[in-house]
């Protein structure tokens, strides 16, 4: 059993461990950065995560609420506030509706399972049945263009996604595609505003935004990435990482003042974060408050004595101060403790090697 607060909280959980399937999700529609709905959509859409009946809960609905949830495809309604009684036959409901063979959502994560195994030829069989079987469905047919991006097929990817869109000029998926196509095929700018196309579709959906963002950064499109990811600060959907990702693209920009800025939002949540005080950290010694950084290396260190990235980038800044007995000592024990780390070794040499040339007379 597992119990989150959110449904982006969820979602970075089944991201990490891939190999749990949820059995049955009881979900909120109201909860804080990713409601219920837009945590479905996801679930039900993208390729990576697996599904099972869905049941979600819903504050004494009137006709409309239900007739959005039954849009929305959800299995079944627990009506707030409810018992533990009440759960079982709703469950079990919720059940029977996802498993009856008619349903079309068993095909549909049929389709997901070939896809994560790359049987291409399986997975655009079972999306062009789907495809013929629902002809103003966009869903099947952007599955077809995700095969063909993955083989490189660019010009039926192209061909697909166009069909989508002509199918439902609102299905925020097929934007998603045609961005990460263009960002794959270097066309950086037909990228981001498909991407943008895709968070007018959906403003406060956190993925949106946080998928965009490092598929940018992968292509070293820093200041793309940080100008979507302001959209995200805009509309106000401020997820965990999006601070810790802005700092990033700031401090690759060398705004360090906006890294330091952003890297300080998101300790504010963590203070304790190991990852985000390195960066600090480092951002301190960029800006040259060598102080600061040693500050942040030590609070490091204190937490965590054998922290890599805390060893690694003090004794960087030890080395900048010409303090090099001290950097020598923690390159030391960085390459003692880990012994694959080629940066901190190659450095430990350098530095070695310096201190033991002849000087000039």
């Amino acid at each position: 059993l597992h119990q989150f607060t959110n449904g982006h909280e969820a979602l970075t959980f089944m991201q990490d461990n891939p190999d749990i399937k949820p059995v049955v999700t009881i979900c909120d529609l109201e909860m804080p950065l990713m409601g219920g709905y837009d945590y479905f959509g996801e679930l039900r859409e993208n390729t990576r995560y697996s599904r099972g009946p869905f049941a979600i809960t819903l504050p004494q609905p009137d006709k409309a609420q239900i007739m959005l949830a039954s849009e929305n495809g959800v299995d079944g309604i627990l009506v707030k506030p409810y018992t533990f009684k009440d759960i079982v036959p709703k469950l079990r409901q919720a059940h029977k509706i996802f498993n009856n063979p008619n349903n079309p959502e068993l095909v549909y994560e049929l389709a997901k399972v070939e896809f994560r195994a790359k049987n291409w030829d399986k997975t655009e069989h079972i999306y062009k049945k789907l495809s013929s079987s629902s002809q103003k469905a966009a869903r099947p047919v952007v599955g077809l263009a995700r095969i063909a991006i993955e083989k490189k097929q660019y010009t039926q990817a192209q061909e697909y996604l166009t069909e989508a869109e002509k199918r439902n000029p609102y299905y925020v998926h097929t934007f998603v595609e045609l961005g990460r196509m263009a960002v794959i095929q270097n066309n950086i700018e037909d990228g981001v505003k498909y991407f943008k196309k895709a968070i007018d579709l959906s403003p406060l959906n956190p993925i949106r935004y946080e998928e965009a963002a490092e598929l940018l950064f992968k292509l070293a499109r820093y200041q793309d990435a940080v100008e979507l990811l302001q959209l995200a600060l805009d509309n106000q959907v401020v997820f965990p990482r999006l601070h810790h990702i802005m700092s990033q693209g700031y401090f690759a920009l060398k705004d360090y003042k906006k890294a330091t800025r952003h890297i300080k939002s998101a300790l504010s949540a963590e203070p304790e974060n190991v990852v985000y005080l390195n960066q600090l950290g480092v951002c301190y010694k960029e800006s040259d408050l060598f102080d600061d950084a040693a500050k942040v290396y030590n609070q490091v260190l204190k937490v965590d004595p054998d922290n890599r990235s805390a060893l690694y980038n003090k004794a960087i800044m030890l080395v900048s101060r010409s303090q090099f007995p001290e950097a020598i000592k923690l390159l030391t024990r960085c390459v003692e403790k880990f012994p694959d780390f080629e940066a901190a070794a190659k450095k430990l040499k350098e530095i070695k090697d310096n201190a033991n040339a002849p000087k000039a007379s």
